[in-house]
């Protein structure tokens, strides 16, 4: 068994800027932070490297190049096998997709963009692998320009009113500006990250680009050198612009069912959030409905969203592959599958999934592209990586009668249980009524299992009631003909107020629990109206606290910011259920290192004294060991998820001659270094005084 609460943190390494040049290649490399005396610690963030200089980004961008694309060797797709009795699998190209174009690329692809030219049929395409932008005309396949721009450009984004076609990737170091129709540099913005999304606000020219790595969405206003940052409550994957209302719509990457959020975008006020599926990956508004189109790679779905019932109204579209990209052009939205060759077809009137059709290989990116007789699409093809720009066939008529009549059903099963893992013996879930559906009331099972049958195809909220928790609701996936297995964790229970105990746990690492020893002694003196328990220590978990242990295992208390991660709850259960009003964290590192240079000033010393007589010069000072130890204070009545830790430090040292000390000879000096760290601490407690409203 291990109690770990360590902070998995997450080492931001420096990019590799390079270009392609016309006649030889060039690399620019970041340096990275030097490494701290001691090793990282795993309670607190150890410091990290910073995110390379953008402005180095500049001279790595070549001219813009004219020369044609080569072909790729094929590659063997296989799609995967579905099989539904309403709409039949095709292994070839559909017969209903009329093929207007096809143009080989030199590389993969994601995102495209159109360039709107009355006379030309021009596309923007990042090129992943050759790390180059390149405009083409449709119509022939050549490239007007090509610009290496040193990272994979798996996002471009065009402003056809100023001429500029924004760049960026999950691994740019920011965002670059090329001129659209040269081609040429005209800005590069630094971030702390790449984006995964690129949208604008066409009036103003104000670009927006959801940053995951740092958790914020960037602004980029013209004629300011420098982005704005918008902090978000958690990392943003996607997000869309509503210029009828001038509010951004943000999808985030957590697990919360209100996954998409509605904000000011002139200062990042969040108006609302809305409920969406999991992982939306790729916001659409549809304007003609009033509708925001979300594409939710983590629950396979489409939520779609009433934007005039301010996000009231949620319907949500089940689909047969996971979803991609997708485009709405005139009434139906086009998906694309991440692991398929099928492009699925959703009508967006009456909120169903209509047909598929089969392509020849595995699209990825997708693009409204009108043919020369009507309505078209502009695919990115994986495989042998090429655009294939399609006709598509007129919309089949759906009456209202025929989707009433085709209604999907399917069920949900799962269990509830405990933070703790033990499953609740009683209670009641309530599926929320819907437009289409009445709601429902079922019984919690004694071995804590549900099962609800005969439910709408879609998204449900469902409230769970047991007895001796707070009420909570969680958001459940119903998929039309499958069984969908959601468990669900009941909410922590808070602690008593009048819980004044102080629990000890120990980290990992060596000697953290002999620290915990030592600090609990001093603690029953310094607080001797409170109970003072240690639950781990040398000799592994007090009693009390044995079937509690597995609540700490793979804890991950601190974020980079140390700041409580929402584990903290964790910890709520425990001084819950042994009234505890405190629990102490602590951890101690170590470093052991052998310095063969002997002590300076006696090695001189004795050169001094016997210049011409050979003698072996004892190592005085070589055996160097270093400890530092930390100690966090929780207050389980007033710290939140989010707030700032407060922790406390003192450090150790001993110098040591003699031949090199394995660890055995090293831990009592250790465990020396230790016990004379617990007056340092103590003095920072008496000073500090973190257990306030001592018991009367």
């Amino acid at each position: 068994m291990s109690a770990g609460f360590s902070a998995k943190l997450a080492h931001l390494t420096g990019i590799l800027l390079g270009a392609l040049l016309l006649s030889s290649s060039r690399a620019v490399a970041q340096e990275s932070g030097s490494a701290p005396m001691l090793e990282p610690s795993n309670l607190l963030p150890a410091p990290g490297t910073e995110d390379p200089v953008f402005t180095d980004l500049e001279p790595a961008l070549a001219a813009p190049q004219t020369d044609q694309s080569q072909e790729f060797q094929s590659q063997e797709f296989q799609s995967q096998e579905f099989q539904s009795s309403e709409r039949q699998s095709q292994e070839s190209e559909d017969s209903r997709l009329q093929s207007l174009q096809r143009i080989p690329l030199d590389s993969s692809a994601d995102r495209i963009d159109r360039v709107p030219a009355p006379e030309q049929q021009l596309v923007v395409v990042g090129l992943l692998e050759e790390q180059v932008v390149a405009l083409i005309d449709v119509e022939n396949g050549d490239p007007v320009w090509r610009t290496p721009v040193g990272f994979g450009p798996s996002v471009v984004r065009v402003d056809p009113v100023r001429l500029r076609v924004y760049v960026s990737g999950p691994d740019a170091p920011g965002i670059i500006a090329l001129d659209l129709s040269t081609g040429a540099l005209q800005q590069a913005y630094g971030l702390p990250g790449g984006a995964l999304d690129l949208e604008l606000d066409l009036d103003s020219g104000r670009l927006f680009a959801p940053l995951p790595r740092s958790g914020s969405v960037a602004v980029i206003t013209p004629g300011q050198d420098e982005a704005r940052e918008l902090p978000m409550p958690s990392a943003p994957l996607s997000l869309v612009f509503d210029p009828q209302r001038q509010h951004l719509i943000v999808g985030l990457g957590s697990e919360d069912p209100l996954s998409l959020l509605v904000v000011n975008p002139e200062n990042g006020e969040l108006l609302a959030r809305w409920r969406g599926g999991r992982l939306p990956e790729m916001l659409a508004l549809d304007v003609e409905r009033q509708q925001l189109v979300a594409l939710n790679s983590g629950s396979q779905d489409l939520s779609v969203v009433d934007l005039n019932s301010n996000g009231q109204g949620v319907e949500s579209i089940g689909l047969d592959w996971r979803p991609t990209r997708l485009v709405i052009v005139g009434s139906r939205a086009y998906v694309t599958a991440r692991d398929s060759n099928r492009l699925q077809v959703v009508d967006l009137d009456n909120l169903r999934l209509e047909t598929t059709y089969g392509l020849g290989s595995q699209p990825t990116g997708i693009l409204s592209f009108p043919s020369p007789e009507g309505a078209g699409l502009l695919l990115v093809e994986a495989g042998i990586p090429q655009l294939h720009w399609i006709e598509l066939p007129a919309p089949v008529a759906v009456t209202m009668a025929s989707a009433e009549n085709d209604v999907q059903i399917g069920a949900i099963t799962g269990r509830i249980r405990d933070v703790a893992g033990q499953e609740a013996t009683a209670g009641t879930l309530t599926i929320a009524p819907t437009g289409s559906f009445s709601g429902r009331q079922e019984l919690i099972e004694p071995d804590g299992s549900f099962m609800i049958s005969d439910l709408p195809a879609g998204i449900h909220l469902l409230d769970v009631m047991v007895p001796g928790f707070a009420p909570t609701t969680v958001q459940v996936q119903v998929r039309a003909g499958f069984v969908s297995t959601q468990d669900v964790q009941l909410p922590p229970v808070g602690v008593s107020q009048e819980a004044n105990g102080i629990g000890i746990l120990p980290d990992l690492p060596t000697y953290s629990d002999e620290l915990a020893r030592h600090l609990s002694t001093a603690l029953a003196e310094l607080e001797p109206e409170r109970q003072v328990l240690l639950l781990s220590g040398p000799l592994g978990p007090d009693d009390v606290f044995a079937d509690l242990a597995p609540l700490v295992q793979d804890l991950v208390l601190l974020d980079r910011d140390e700041r409580y991660t929402n584990d903290l709850q964790r910890l709520q259960v425990i001084g819950g259920a042994l009234g505890l009003r405190y629990v102490i964290l602590t951890q101690l590192q170590i470093t052991q290192g052998y310095d063969r240079r002997g002590s300076a000033l006696l090695n001189t010393a004795v050169r001094f004294l016997a210049p011409v007589v050979p003698v072996d010069i004892p190592n005085f000072t070589p055996n160097q060991l270093r400890s530092r130890g930390l100690v966090v204070v929780v207050d389980l009545h007033t710290d939140q998820p989010g707030d700032q830790a407060r922790y406390y430090e003192a450090y150790g040292r001993d110098d040591v001659g003699g031949q090199p000390m394995f660890d055995d000879a090293a831990a009592g000096l250790f465990r020396l270094q230790v016990r004379n760290m617990i007056p340092v601490f103590m003095d920072q407690l008496r000073n500090a005084n973190p257990f306030q409203d001592p018991p009367a």
